[in-house]
């Protein structure tokens, strides 16, 4: 190996790194020093250094690391590059191997300091390939002792670290050591706020202004007002319903995805910090994701566009397979509130106010009570979580390329499906429950002051507007009304009512 095996003096280069410095680790400067005298003590030169700081050898290998990568791109010629220990530069047999690889096209092989691994040598290769072993072992039991007691704590309901979501705090574990879970008392109304503003139907930009014009306090405790993320990362938390975000294995999931699951493969829930059961929590996250975009903008944008139809245009010119439209993007014609297609591109504009007297014409002596939730009561309480995760063990089993993994899934899989069948055995009731009050939606309209209130309360009406292409030039409103289609929610059948009774409700859910 050129100079590098004969009895002239190496040219050496010296390479360190460290995650985190503490008190008993061993700094960047004492390995650093360490090497020095190594190579003082046999008259080598040291011709460069090359660091790493901060820098994790189980996360991220040789080759994704600066200091490495420029040690192995220097035009300086050296025939060894001393560490301090194996570890200092690979956790894994493979990543080390691959390293003294990279090396032996340089012609020049890793000294340690503190083994005495000289990998000039046959015998030196072989003892350093026995301590790699060693150290990737060593790093594995580690790694799983750590996981093992993060997740006995939290499974005991202790709070391991960590910011905690706005709302809630840690306090004095009352049965033991550590600290658990708790409802934050000057905060948590806030929460209850966002929680029952949303489920009525605001948008949350209102509530992000709500919370802004009652000085609440902010997640930072700085004076910078509330952000619109950070609303919807509040009402988006599992905590709301008592689950506690858990991502094992950090398995690129995002974070709040995952939360802790008992044996049953079901979320493990504490009631005593919910502030919404399983069922109003998923419901919650499902009209967040329904929203359209464009709607949950500000003001300040969303004057340019107009929201107030946003998500209920379809284009009617062509039709899917499954009888399913293309929903129309919204923008601008001449500074005008429009709808385009983004197939066909026809496009219609001017034409809000034909919609919303035509709402009031058909709809505006009906009660408004077509939101309803559907609460699940009796032995089935859990089904819809069941058919939640359930769904989820899908696409779980089917990117899973670990076979114990996968197998373990597919028990989780077998034992879910044994309890739904229990739970579809007990008889389950569904009891459906308006949101909103029992006005008349002209009433509702006329009490309405923001474009957010009356979009929700045109979206409690009207399921869909479908729109065909209509002749050029100016048009009458009658001409832009024969262009409109409109697909009500409310079943006719049903006609104008004072108050929803059970069997309107249950009539009305099941014409949906």
């Amino acid at each position: 190996m050129g100079e590098a095996g004969s009895s002239v003096a190496r040219r050496a280069v010296i390479y360190a790194r460290i995650s985190v410095t503490s008190d008993e680790s061993v700094s960047i400067h004492r390995q650093v020093e360490a090497a020095e005298q190594y190579a003082a003590a046999r008259g080598w030169p040291v011709v460069a250094t090359f660091k790493d700081d901060g820098v994790s050898a189980t996360h991220n290998r040789p080759a994704d690391r600066a200091g490495w990568r420029e040690l192995l791109s220097s035009p300086v010629r050296f025939d060894a590059v001393i560490i301090w220990k194996v570890d200092r530069l690979a956790r894994r047999v493979l990543d080390f191997l691959q390293s003294h690889e990279d090396l032996q096209d340089r012609d020049a092989g890793i000294v340690a300091v503190e083994q005495s691994i000289d990998m000039t040598t046959p015998e030196g290769r072989a003892f350093a390939q026995m301590l790699a072993v060693f150290g990737e072992m060593e790093a594995g039991a580690i790694s799983a002792r750590v996981k093992a007691a993060r997740n006995y704590l939290i499974r005991a309901g202790r709070v391991v670290g960590g910011r905690l979501p706005y709302g809630w705090r840690s306090v004095p574990n009352p049965d033991g050591p550590g600290r658990i879970w708790a409802q934050d008392p000057d905060r948590i109304e806030y929460v209850r706020g966002m929680v029952d503003r949303v489920r009525r139907g605001d948008s949350v930009y209102s509530v992000t202004q709500w919370l802004d014009e009652a000085a609440a306090p902010t997640p930072t405790g700085k004076g910078s007002g509330w952000q619109y993320s950070s609303v919807e990362r509040i009402l988006r938390h599992p905590i709301l319903a008592g689950m506690i975000p858990h991502n094992p294995g950090n398995d690129g999931k995002v974070r709040g995805e995952g939360v802790l699951r008992g044996d049953d493969g079901l979320p493990v829930v504490m009631e005593d910090v919910a502030i919404l059961t399983l069922a109003e929590w998923r419901n919650l996250i499902r009209s967040l994701d329904e929203r359209d975009s464009g709607q949950s903008r500000p003001r300040a944008m969303r004057a340019k566009t107009s929201g107030l139809l946003s998500g209920l245009l379809f284009c009617g010119e062509h039709l899917d397979d499954d009888g399913s439209g293309t929903r129309m993007w919204r923008g601008t014609v001449q500074g005008r509130p429009s709808y385009s297609c983004p197939v066909c591109y026809q496009a219609i504009s001017n034409f809000e106010q034909v919609v919303i007297d035509e709402f009031l014409r058909q709809k505006g002596d009906w009660v408004r009570w077509s939101v309803v939730e559907e609460v699940h009561e009796g032995g089935a309480a859990m089904l819809p979580e069941i058919e939640h995760r359930l769904t989820e063990l899908e696409k779980e089993i089917r990117d899973t390329r670990d076979r114990a993994a996968r197998r373990a899934l597919q028990d989780q899989q077998a034992s879910l499906l044994d309890l739904r069948d229990e739970a579809e055995a007990s008889a389950p009731t569904v009891r459906l429950v308006p949101v909103r009050g029992t006005q008349h939606f002209a009433e509702d309209w006329a009490d309405a002051t923001t474009p957010e209130d009356q979009r929700v309360i045109l979206g409690d009406a009207v399921e869909r507007i479908w729109v065909t292409r209509g002749r050029p030039g100016r048009r009458t409103e009658a001409q832009v009304l024969a262009r409109l289609s409109f697909e009500w929610r409310n079943p006719e059948s049903l006609g104008p009512i004072e108050t929803p009774d059970d069997a309107d409700l249950a009539l009305w859910a099941s014409n949906r």
